[in-house]
Formats: structure tokens, sequence, C-alpha cells
């Protein structure tokens, strides 16, 4: 990454090309292309303690200084929940991950009211809830199009055996006419764009079916002997543990 970065940084490939897909007039914006890390860097201002380092754009440089990503548009995805770690030396981390595999034959479809990690997320006290994050993943489990990242709603998850909810998505219209943004209105939302909406027809995506769940906790305090203890307490009785 770092050779790539320092002798390629103007690189016209076909991964840059990609990145520039969204490009109009009014340029690259947060909503069409920055889901992923503006849902990061709103984990850290709901998770740090010093929330008030963390924007989109402070996160973008650290991720860039730190080579998560090139110029040029090569990535390193995968380890992006990482950034949440390092950003924040250690106090927020990823504590769970599943990604499911909407359009793969065979794979079960998953929604909210079937997810684990969401229905314990569900199940925790209030109180609780403030040292937990759940970012969602939905649309197809390629990145390259379809895909949009967002923020469960920490205040109102909604109950069990819902599969809409209430979320912060990064692409929601501001100034929002609804008291609540759901799940539901970010895939109609994101699917205003044709090349989004073909890319979930073909791979059979419906509104509300999940491609991943991710779960962020913070270190309460030096004594804590594990990360998201309630979370975790959530999920084994769930599992009837």
């Amino acid at each position: 990454m770092a050779v790539h970065k320092q002798y390629n940084p103007k690189s016209k490939t076909a991964a840059a090309q990609l990145l520039r897909r969204f490009r109009t007039n009014k340029g690259t914006t947060i909503g069409n292309e920055g889901c992923l890390l503006t849902s990061l860097a709103m984990v850290l201002r709901l998770l740090d303690q010093n929330p008030g380092r963390w924007s989109p754009k402070e996160l973008n440089t650290f991720a860039r200084e730190h080579l998560y990503y090139t110029p040029c548009g090569l990535s390193m995805v995968p380890l992006y929940a990482d950034l949440v770690c390092e950003a924040s030396k250690g106090e927020v981390q990823l504590l769970l991950k599943e990604e499911y595999l909407p359009g793969v034959a065979g794979w079960p479809p998953t929604y909210a009211s079937t997810c684990m990690p969401l229905r314990a997320y569900r199940a925790m006290a209030r109180n609780d809830r403030q040292d937990v994050v759940v970012m969602l993943k939905i649309g197809t489990y390629d990145d390259t199009v379809g895909s949009h990242y967002l923020l469960v709603d920490q205040a109102n998850p909604g109950p069990q055996g819902d599969d809409d909810l209430a979320v912060l998505d990064p692409a929601e219209p501001l100034p929002s006419k609804k008291a609540r943004w759901l799940l539901s209105d970010s895939s109609r939302s994101i699917c205003e764009d044709s090349v989004i909406r073909k890319a979930w027809r073909e791979t059979g995506v419906r509104e509300l079916r999940l491609a991943g769940a991710w779960v962020f906790a913070r270190w309460i305090s030096e004594r804590d002997a594990m990360l998201g203890g309630a979370f975790l307490r959530a999920m084994a009785a769930l599992a009837g543990r």
C-alpha cells in the first residue's frame, strides 16, 4: 500500500474510475460514496470518550495517512473495522461481525427479526446500549456498487420481531421531513440510483434484507475484564446459555 501510494498517486485505473462513478457537477458526496467511512465516524462519535475529534473528513484523512486506501482507489476495505480501533487507540473495538450473502444460492435471507446480533442489541437495557453500536450493511454482498452501510438507532432499535427499524443513515436527505428514518427509507432512497436498483434486482435483494452486521463496543473502564459484556450476555441469553 505504501509503495502504491508513493509511486502511483494519480492512477487512472479501473478502480479509480469506479470511485468516480457518482461524480456529478456537485462532486462526490458522503451520501453517495462515503457511507462506510461516515458510519465508522459515527461509531467513534457515539463511543469514543473524545467524540469531538472525529468527523468524516478527519477520519478520511486518518484513513489515507494510515494506508487504508490510496488516492487512486486501491482499498483495504476488509480492514476498515480496524480503522476504528486504531483511530481510538484501542478504546473502541469491533466485538462481533457477521456477513450474509444476498444473491448467493442456498444462503437463507437474514432480516432484523432473525439477525442474532441485532436481536441481542434490542434485548439490552437502554443504558447498556450506550456502550455498543451496531452497524448494518444492506444491499449486495459485493461492495463495488450495490451495498450501503448505516447504524442502528441506539435510542430506539425497535421491538423484537420487527424487520423495519430506525437507523442513522449517512445518505438520509437533510433536512428530513420524517421524525424517524427507517431501514425501508434507506433502501428506497439508495435505489433511486438506477445502477444500484439494477444490482439489487439481479441479486434478488429485498428492501429489508440484511447483508451484514458489525458490533462495536467501548471499554467502559480500565478494570473491565471483558469488552461488551452486556451485549455478550444478551447474546448468551438468546442462545439459552
